[in-house]
């Protein structure tokens, strides 16, 4: 960023995107920027287990300098397998194109940590509330606590739950005249339920290993997939661990709202009911979960900008997924990649922030919003929902052709090629371009 004078820069939000986002203005070559981070939590944390790194977001990882501390806590390296294990003997009928690289999300934060600059300043128990911003002065922050901060630049971080999100449609909502735009504009500020759950945990490989020796995770990651469910294992934590889920679907609820408890711990056996007459390996591992959690997966839908003012938007409070193609978070990371790049421009400054903003949004939204379009259908082709298991509940109990069975993990792998046959290189230089064009260099 250009001129002497400091552009003070808030992150709200200190989860994997934020702190990504930060590393990537330090590596980016950005002198100009002072930085804060404000997270909500005592200290900086993770909710969650696996997460997954295809050969797109890997090469961030490379670029950001964080690669060789990731390396020794990766795991798998292998294509994950699709197999029909909704009946005793579970059928395999294909596999990914490209492996995923899975980590613990503690293990990914620990390293970020290391990597955060030292002169960077960092805020602990600052829940945001709202903020305020006018093209005269500073962006105001207002926080649970009462206490208040100001910035010239407002980074939201702050999750699918993001205050920044809602303050800032509740804004364009206020300013609407017409009363179908207003409820429109209103309608973004919550997110919506894709009618999905998830079945949670964490088992150890080793009790695993001790209970069924020949289950086919211990050789890498597997999609069990049925009727309007699914169940996937995939080894984390440099496989010293199992992280599993169970996801259920119910399609006709997608794009409703569902009350909170969003997260709640669950009987064991409320688990092992959902999935009758699954295969043992299925059953094997439910059996080791001993305190399941049960999350609703929601989701940030269509959002008609991710900017406003001096503020904006990345990662879950944009554009939060479901988890079907491992990509939410990583989605997030290339907000920041492609944000921080726009900033170390020569031609950035104050003066230029709004041009900034516009390439950010006019290049990562729609490229996010069609991922996030892709997870939800690669969801529903787990679920049988697509091909020729579409409207068909024959699936469920064990009938389909290996053929209708084999189109459908054609479908899946057309969905994420683009995790491995795309970079985001394409993307920053594009929004450059963007930026560029219009400053009127």
């Amino acid at each position: 960023m250009s001129n002497d004078k400091k552009m003070r820069l808030a992150i709200v939000g200190g989860g994997i995107v934020g702190l990504t986002f930060a590393i990537s203005l330090a590596k980016s070559g950005t002198q100009n920027i002072e930085v804060d981070i404000y997270e909500s939590a005592s200290a900086f944390g993770q909710v969650g287990a696996g997460m997954g790194f295809w050969p797109r977001i890997w090469e961030s990882m490379r670029l950001l300098g964080l690669e060789e501390d990731l390396k020794p806590l990766a795991c798998s390296g292998k294509p994950f397998r699709y197999t029909k294990g909704d009946q005793q003997q579970y059928v395999p009928f294909g596999q990914s194109h490209s492996a995923l690289q899975s980590f613990h999300r503690t293990d990914i934060l620990a390293v970020l940590l290391r990597h955060i600059p030292t002169y960077y300043h960092t805020h602990f128990g600052k829940r945001l509330v709202s903020y305020t911003d006018s093209p005269e002065g500073p962006v105001v922050l207002a926080f649970k606590d009462g206490t208040t901060a100001s910035c010239d630049f407002l980074v939201g971080s702050d999750g699918i739950k993001s205050a920044v999100r809602r303050t800032m449609y509740e804004r364009f909502a206020a300013g609407a005249e017409d009363l179908k735009e207003k409820g429109r504009l209103l309608a973004h500020v919550k997110p919506t339920w894709t009618g999905q759950y998830v079945y949670r945990g964490v088992i150890s490989t080793e009790d695993l290993r001790k209970a069924m020796p020949d289950h086919p995770v211990l050789d890498g990651p597997i999609y069990f997939a049925g009727k309007n469910k699914y169940f996937i294992c995939y080894p984390v934590s440099n496989g010293a661990s199992i992280n599993c889920g169970g996801l259920i679907s119910h399609p006709d609820k997608n794009g409703t709202l569902h009350g909170e408890p969003w997260v709640e711990t669950v009987s064991q056996d409320e688990l092992r009911a959902e999935f009758p007459g699954w295969s043992p390996y299925v059953h094997a591992v439910i059996d080791l979960i001993k305190e399941p959690s049960k999350w609703v997966i929601n989701s940030v839908v269509d959002l008609p900008t991710y900017t406003s003012g001096n503020v904006a938007l990345i990662g879950d409070a944009a554009h939060a997924m479901t988890p079907h193609q491992a990509s939410g978070a990583a989605q997030g990371v290339e907000d920041g990649l492609l944000l921080a790049a726009l900033l170390a421009d020569p031609l950035a400054s104050a003066a230029t922030l709004a041009h900034v903003l516009r390439a950010y949004d006019r290049v990562r939204r729609p490229f996010s919003q069609d991922v996030l379009r892709r997870s939800y259908e690669c969801g529903a082709a787990y679920c049988f929902q697509r091909g020729a298991f579409a409207g068909n509940d024959d699936a469920a109990d064990g009938k389909g052709t290996l053929e209708s069975l084999e189109a459908l993990s054609g479908y899946i792998n057309g969905l994420l090629e683009w995790t491995w046959k795309t970079s985001s290189e394409g993307d920053r230089n594009e929004a450059l371009e963007v930026f560029r064009g219009l400053v009127g260099a």
